[in-house]
């Protein structure tokens, strides 16, 4: 009992901590505790609901609604389980009585899409929109959620035209994330505070106007036909201070023609993370790289997804990467490829990352994961000479034991120096942890002076600074 009181004489804050990490059904039960804890729960300021509960979804939310008699700062709700639409216009309704700062609706599968009620664009208070599966058309008096600073669409039903009107109408946004939205091909983006920008889906085009100080960008166009070399050139003349750029799918693909052959006529200057998928048996794209990355003397961290494409002559590549090993990335420290198989093509783009990037200290590989990986190797005298002499850490995950993937690693470590300080090796499963560990002495003549390190396959990476974190199933040689 005396520890029931203690708790029961927290303050209020303390204790709407505690409740918000439990579900909204647990929440709602601890008023069984006391008498005390009667109502606590009615005092939530945050409200997230979902299918969890064995109750219906409408009855869960009338119900803690119906008894809430505290400020309602966020509302969450999401569910597969369809709510009828007067039911969701009736809890806007009631939250259009409080001053909702949060405000999340995603009603998966629902068809057709969830009309928003017109009383929703009364929620002066926003500071975070995210909405799903949803059919968007404010009001013609609706002036803008002047306090919004995040807006997240995905699967929303909207105009260009309106979507271009609510982002111009919110002066706070920094955050905007627009995914697979539905009766639209083109959008502008005028927001003078926003600071990242995600667009994923089949746009024809996405204008920015008065976004200088945007500085992370995330593009994953759907569709080639529609797109332009030029309207993709243009976003970097629009990006003075982008600092990080992700380009998803086809992106190097849509634009070759821009880049191929030319630098950008305007450095990204403060350009010092970028993510790419490309396809490095294909010459147009890995040109498209270089000079994307040449573009960008700040680069210092490039993460690379190989994307899988029809089967090429890899000469043309790896001629035109030895011709230009003389090109440096002179602030380029760290490289990650994910879904690298070893083949010739791939084993040539890493070989000139790693001869041209004189600063670079940290080479991460996650090999493909593909259930009949054939056992070959593409290393040759050549490749097996090479020095790198700058490489302070080495990390390989996924690896499953093929030959190619044991010969590439012992190239990446014959190649080494003693400047190598840490190598991290994670296998692909359990059942490949032995014939790993029976490859270590042989890893660890390749690399006399580095520390090896073998993890369990189901740990997480540590970076190479986070020896604090060891775990007792991961070990050390």
């Amino acid at each position: 009992m005396d520890q029931l009181d203690k708790l029961s004489n927290l303050p209020t804050g303390v204790t709407h901590q505690i409740l918000s990490y439990l579900p909204i059904k647990q929440a709602v039960r601890t008023s069984i505790l006391s008498s005390e804890w009667r109502y606590k729960w009615a005092q939530l300021p945050c409200l997230v609901f979902d299918d969890k509960s064995r109750y219906p979804i409408a009855k869960v939310v009338d119900h803690v609604l119906l008894l809430h008699s505290g400020r309602i700062d966020t509302f969450k709700l999401s569910t597969f389980n369809y709510p009828a639409a007067r039911d969701i216009d009736k809890w806007i309704a009631h939250l259009s009585r409080n001053n909702v700062k949060v405000f999340v609706l995603k009603v998966w599968e629902l068809q057709p899409p969830y009309n928003v009620f017109s009383g929703f664009f009364s929620f002066k208070d926003l500071t975070h929109l995210e909405l799903c599966n949803c059919l968007l058309k404010p009001p013609t008096t609706f002036k803008g959620f002047r306090m919004l600073k995040s807006l997240h669409l995905q699967e929303v039903k909207v105009s260009g035209n309106v979507l271009g009107k609510l982002i111009a109408c919110c002066p706070q946004l920094e955050r905007i994330i627009l995914c697979d939205l539905k009766g639209i091909t083109d959008v502008t983006i005028d927001a003078p505070s926003i600071r990242f920008l995600k667009v994923q889906g089949s746009f024809e085009d996405v204008l920015l106007a008065n976004t200088l100080n945007l500085v992370d960008v995330s593009i994953d166009w759907k569709q080639r036909s529609t797109i332009s070399s030029g309207k993709l050139l243009r976003y970097f003349f629009e990006l003075p201070r982008i600092e990080r750029l992700t380009l998803k799918d086809g992106f190097l693909e849509y634009a070759v023609g821009s880049l191929t052959k030319k630098l950008l006529p305007k450095p990204c200057l403060c350009l010092n993370f970028l993510s790419i998928r490309i396809r490095l048996n294909n010459l147009d794209e890995i040109l498209t790289a270089i000079h994307l990355m040449r573009s960008a003397p700040a680069l210092q961290e490039l993460d690379i997804l190989v994307r899988k494409g029809e089967e090429t002559n890899d000469g043309g590549a790896t001629y035109c990467l030895s011709d230009k090993q003389n090109w440096e990335f002179t602030q380029l420290q760290r490289v990650k490829v994910t879904g690298f198989s070893g083949v010739k093509a791939e084993v040539d783009f890493i070989k000139f990352l790693l001869l041209t990037s004189p600063g670079r200290q940290e080479l991460e590989i996650s090999f493909y994961q593909d259930v009949e990986k054939k056992d070959f190797s593409w290393l040759d005298d050549n490749q097996k000479t090479c020095a790198f002499t700058q490489l302070r850490v080495v990390k390989v995950t996924g690896f499953s034991g093929v030959k190619a993937e044991v010969d590439f690693i012992r190239f990446l470590l014959s190649s080494t120096s003693q400047m190598l300080e840490r190598v991290i090796l994670q296998p692909a499963s359990a059942k490949v942890s032995w014939e790993l560990f029976k490859l270590l002495p042989a890893f660890k003549r390749d690399s006399l002076h580095a520390d090896l390190k073998l993890l369990d396959p189901s740990s997480p990476v540590q970076y190479s600074d986070d020896s604090s974190s060891d775990s007792d199933s991961d070990m050390d040689y």
